[in-house]
């Protein structure tokens, strides 16, 4: 990537923080049904820009008792292909950032290739979640734990606006504990994004017959969350073992617990 036309320090790079509510947790396969984007300079809000959607399809229950969006808040809105551009124009000149921005980047960039159009892949993008990992393993990051272990507030969780907000305000909180220089946090963020992924790879890597079996049964609950992102993986609980035992029921924890 080119680094020239975007400032050479992060904080001074224009944000736009977007957050999306969906159908489901299928990025593939989800629709949209909120678009919150919260526009940042130098850790001030600048802008909101705040969408329903009309997913053409029903909410399930369980997405409306989460985000507290029902049928009739988005019945009338508008198509999701026919506030696009406005979506684009608010990430024209900034650097994108989102909590857990492999799943809402997946998203977005299906819905845009189905319109014919096409994810700004030359704006630099930050996400909150890999710093939070590294900084806080194993701690549960949620959003939401994350904010109030930063001391962030987050009024309104699982609505767009609101979750991007905080999460602005969450990267800004990083500020100390990250090089001020763009480039060099790209190129570190890509780093600890692989050394998450290895992490969470060498816990389910099997060394003996008993531990194959073990793996074969986190393998069953990988799939339950397959094609999502770390977030999702093992959160609230982020201990991939105990996660297992609390939703496997035939799971049996070993004799001496694993640090």
């Amino acid at each position: 990537m080119a680094f020239n036309n975007w400032p050479a320090l992060w904080f001074d790079m224009p944000l736009a923080v977007f957050d999306l509510e969906t159908t489901g947790l299928d990025p593939q396969s989800c629709e949209i049904i909120e678009v919150g984007i919260v526009q940042f300079y130098r850790g001030e809000v600048i802008k909101q820009f705040d969408w329903f959607v009309d997913p053409e399809c029903e909410i399930p229950e369980q997405v409306v008792k989460l985000t507290h969006i029902t049928q009739e808040d988005v019945t009338g809105q508008p198509k999701l292909r026919e506030i696009v551009p406005d979506i684009l124009k608010a990430f024209e000149g900034h650097g994108i950032v989102a909590y857990n921005i492999a799943f809402d980047k997946t998203v977005l960039t299906h819905k845009l290739e189905a319109l014919g159009k096409r994810w700004p892949s030359a704006n630099p993008i930050l996400d909150p979640l890999i710093f939070a990992e590294h900084f806080y393993p194993n701690q549960g990051n949620k959003l939401g734990m994350v904010s109030e272990r930063l001391g962030v507030s987050l009024e309104g969780a699982h609505r767009a606006c609101n979750d991007a907000e905080a999460t602005g305000k969450v990267l800004y909180a990083f500020r100390d504990r990250l090089p001020p220089d763009l480039e060099t946090l790209l190129l570190l963020q890509a780093q600890w994004e692989r050394e998450i992924q290895e992490r969470r790879q060498r816990w389910r890597r099997p060394t003996s017959g008993a531990d194959s079996e073990l793996s074969a049964l986190m393998s069953k609950q990988a799939s339950a969350t397959k094609g999502l992102s770390i977030a999702f993986a093992y959160a609230p609980e982020t201990d991939p073992l105990r996660a297992l035992y609390a939703n496997v029921p035939n799971a049996a924890p070993r004799s001496k617990p694993i640090d």
